[in-house]
């Protein structure tokens, strides 16, 4: 998912998108394991959603403490 769409969200579908995120990623490295996961460059792209997804949320959390 690109970075703009990800910014574009806010936080609850932040969450649900880690929490996607995180159990498709370990369904494919199961079928990695296993050898039956057909699109290699899928497990990149889900740690790559799932890290900016947390950067995200992280900013977010930094930006509310500061103005408070």
């Amino acid at each position: 998912m690109k970075l703009q769409d990800i910014v574009k969200k806010n936080d609850q579908e932040l969450t649900e998108l880690v929490l996607s995120a995180r159990t498709d990623l370990a369904k494919a490295i199961v079928e990695s394991r296993t050898k039956e996961i057909r699109d290699v460059k899928q497990l990149g792209r889900l740690k790559k959603t799932v890290a900016r997804a947390l950067t995200i949320t992280r900013e977010r959390e930094i930006a509310k403490q500061e103005q408070a």
